[in-house]
């Protein structure tokens, strides 16, 4: 019966688990410490699960793509596609650019990142100018000002992504939901327990041998 019950509580654990990873990036467009030498009309990010769009017009998901001085170069707002989160942009001048990101991952949790690339500026090139502020997008311009973990690159700090992305995760819902099926198993277990031994001790003894009282 014991090994019954670790098996079920094993299996009812391994959704949960699953459940609970994070989204991260597996792809960029740039790729990350990539030249770029062409024009760019957009940066996209994919990710190895779907990202959530919370508004229904992409604005959930922030992706800001900023040069050495801060300037924004975001000509619009984020889409999200399943996986892909696509950014318009207009890049100034040669240098590097930085792109930070933050995403509400497939689990319903907060990640934030960034990457960068070089842009070499190719002959004829028209800079743009940038703007000293990202473009405000519908329900996420809301979502970022009133968010307590604004993008990496407004928190002043050079931190690790990995450590921005501790610093991102709510806490964590998804353990109470594992401990609350592992107690709900064991008292099922526990009471199926209680109900045989209680049955057994209710059966009436059986008869005595009717050969035996004969002999008597």
């Amino acid at each position: 019966m014991a090994a019954g019950v670790v098996a079920a509580v094993a299996i009812a654990l391994a959704p949960a688990a699953t459940a609970s990873a994070h989204d991260y990036l597996v792809e960029s467009s740039p790729a990350a410490g990539s030249v770029q030498a062409q024009a760019l009309p957009d940066v996209s990010l994919t990710f190895n699960d779907r990202v959530l769009d919370l508004t229904g017009d992409g604005s959930s998901a922030l992706v800001q793509v900023t040069d050495a001085a801060g300037r924004h170069f975001e000509t619009g707002c984020s889409s999200i596609r399943d996986r892909t989160v696509t950014v318009p942009v207009a890049l100034g001048g040669d240098g590097t650019y930085t792109v930070e990101w933050q995403i509400v991952s497939a689990d319903g949790h907060t990640v934030s990142s960034s990457i960068q690339f070089r842009f070499q500026a190719p002959a004829g090139f028209a800079a743009a100018a940038g703007s000293a502020e990202r473009p405000a997008c519908g329900v996420g311009a809301i979502l970022a000002s009133s968010s307590p973990t604004p993008l990496a690159g407004q928190q002043g700090s050079g931190r690790r992504d990995s450590e921005r992305r501790t610093e991102a995760e709510p806490p964590g819902d998804s353990t109470a939901i594992v401990v609350g099926v592992a107690v709900g198993i064991l008292a099922l277990a526990a009471a199926g327990i209680a109900i045989v031994l209680l049955v057994a001790r209710r059966r009436p003894a059986a008869a005595p041998d009717d050969d035996a009282g004969d002999s008597a």
